[in-house]
């Protein structure tokens, strides 16, 4: 669905526009023997009673375990597998597998080594961009397209959409801009647009690149958003 933004032109101007995910295309259809659409469903593949720690806990040892599945199937709940999984809701489970009616949630930080750095009281991260938000500002940093795509992974992207004939031509001037520039530019939020782009709340971060396009009366401008940078590799030290 789309979202209301709001967003800054190179005169200071700023307007309430709309951004959406522009709709994939199926490059591929699965169709059954006979010709048929196919229906993609979820069943359920498993239950409590047949992981691992309950087989273990009912066979009495991981050796007793494998005898039994080489006697029979106790990892199959023939009841309950590959029944069509309908309306769920999602909650959270202890160490035993009892349902947590309350649960406090914690921010754990991990070392690249696996080991546990901080444990604190996680924080919710308030979004930047939104109806009720300051514009995204225009910061006029422009970036060649090539040096960008081999800096930064693109992992999304946004288009901008008018929602009247102001706007209209308020976002083709913008894309006219950055045609004629033929570069990307950086956006991002706050006053000088050096925070990063948070859609909803605890939301995950991300730069902004900026690409407009005009063709005859059309135009169209896409926000790629990028949350990973790209950095070459050192060779450590010794190797040839």
């Amino acid at each position: 669905m789309p979202r209301p933004i709001s967003i800054m032109d190179s005169k200071k101007r700023d307007a309430q526009i709309e951004v959406a995910s522009p709709k994939k295309r199926k490059t591929t259809q699965w169709l059954s023997p006979d010709g048929q659409a196919i229906q993609h469903n979820r069943l359920i593949k498993g239950t409590e009673n047949t992981t691992y720690q309950a087989l273990v806990e009912k066979a009495g040892s991981p050796e007793d375990l494998s005898r039994a599945l080489i006697d029979g199937d106790p990892e199959l709940d023939l009841a309950q597998v590959g029944r069509r999984m309908t309306r769920t809701s999602r909650v959270y489970l202890g160490p035993q597998g009892n349902v947590l009616y309350v649960a406090r949630i914690l921010k754990v930080v991990f070392s690249a080594e696996g080991e546990e750095v901080s444990r604190e009281d996680f924080v919710d991260v308030e979004a930047t961009v939104g109806d009720e938000l300051p514009p995204i500002p225009w910061t006029g940093r422009l970036m060649p397209v090539d040096a960008v795509i081999r800096k930064f992974a693109f992992v999304r992207k946004l288009q901008l959409r008018h929602v009247n004939g102001l706007t209209f031509d308020f976002l083709y001037e913008m894309a006219k801009t950055l045609q004629d520039a033929g570069k990307l530019m950086y956006v991002g939020a706050g006053a000088k647009g050096k925070q990063p782009l948070i859609f909803q709340t605890n939301g995950s971060p991300f730069r902004g690149f900026l690409e407009g396009r005009v063709e005859g009366e059309a135009y169209k401008l896409v926000l790629h958003l990028s949350n990973l940078e790209i950095k070459r590799v050192s060779a450590p030290e010794g190797a040839a």
